[in-house]
């Protein structure tokens, strides 16, 4: 009985392979969002502390460092913003390689399958047919 050995093996580990970095490569750009979302959850929360802090007061210098430092957070805030969005687009792009590469192993392991499966079943046929031979070679010679 000869092996099943399926002829684009190799490329179907590659793909398997460029698949799983794609998956990595996601990871990284999905953690560097979250990364640049934390540090906007930051800047606002540093935002609201600062605006609360100097509620009713009425020291010149208390307030306008305040103000000074709301304007500081403002400005961080409009440049992760800018990070975020340029991080999300990066992201879609990983994920669009990742669906795109998915797609590619996928259709290699249908194929594959289909494949073992015409195997099984020429092994199945030439089983019964060697059973068939062997009956009738019995059946002749009694």
């Amino acid at each position: 009985m000869k092996r099943f050995v399926f002829q684009l093996e190799d490329v179907m580990k590659y793909r398997e392979f460029f698949q799983s970095q794609a998956e990595i490569e996601l990871g990284k750009a999905v953690a560097a969002e979250h990364e640049i979302q934390t540090k906007l959850d930051e800047v606002a929360a540093q935002n609201i502390a600062v605006r609360t802090s100097v509620k009713g007061s009425v020291d010149f210098r208390e307030i306008n460092s305040a103000h000074n430092f709301a304007i500081l957070l403002d400005q961080q805030k409009e440049y992760l913003l800018k990070q975020i969005a340029e991080a999300k687009i990066v992201s879609e792009q990983k994920r669009k390689i990742l669906q795109d590469s998915m797609q590619k192993t996928e259709a290699l392991h249908k194929l594959r399958e289909r494949k073992l499966a015409e195997y099984h079943e020429a092994e199945n046929k030439e089983e019964e047919d060697t059973a068939d031979d062997i009956t009738t070679s019995n059946f002749r010679q009694h």
